[in-house]
């Protein structure tokens, strides 16, 4: 009776050991809500960021990008990487070279890996707001942009680290996009 209670024991012991490490180490990302209404979630580990805090004293760096390209085939940013030293205060001019009136675009700095999210709550924020949704993720946009304008914004550069760049009207973003290295 002694042995068959310890086997029992044993086997519970090990069934035990089982369920609590099959329940750890998921390599699934862990999304935290960032809004009190839940509709937006920011990766674990995202920076925060405050687009508006703008130290005078920084170095300015000037970039221009130009939107580019008669369809969807042909359409990109001239520049799919872009360096500033963390610090600095960046004066971004964009420029839509287009000439077809279907290929509108816009500059949204999002954080690393949140691309799709950012473009799916874009589709849902619509054309009133550029396709831009108010959330976290994204870091910096610009309006969207008809063939032949141009916009000129003003930002801090995030932290060190890679920022992904995309245009966030419908359809775009897989093929428009590019990366901001802050160093």
């Amino acid at each position: 009776m002694k042995t068959n209670i310890k086997c029992q024991l044993n086997l519970f012991c090990i069934f035990f050991i089982l369920l609590i490490t099959s329940c750890g180490g998921s390599s699934e990302e862990v999304k935290t809500p960032v809004s009190s209404s839940g509709s937006s979630f920011l990766s674990e580990g995202a920076i925060t960021y405050d687009a508006k805090a703008i130290d005078p004293k920084a170095p300015v760096v000037e970039i221009t990008i130009n939107a580019q390209g008669l369809s969807m085939a042909e359409m990109s940013y001239d520049k799919a990487e872009l360096k500033v030293a963390a610090g600095s205060t960046i004066l971004l001019t964009l420029e839509n070279k287009s000439t077809d009136e279907s290929m509108p675009h816009n500059f949204v700095l999002v954080q690393k890996g949140e691309e799709k999210f950012v473009a799916d709550a874009g589709l849902k924020a619509g054309l009133d707001a550029n396709y831009v949704p108010s959330i976290e993720e994204v870091l910096v946009s610009t309006k969207m942009l008809k063939p032949g304008e141009k916009v000129i914004i003003t930002f801090p550069a995030p932290p060190k680290g890679e920022y992904p760049y995309i245009c966030t009207y419908p359809g775009h973003y897989t093929i428009m996009k590019g990366k901001l290295i802050v160093e």
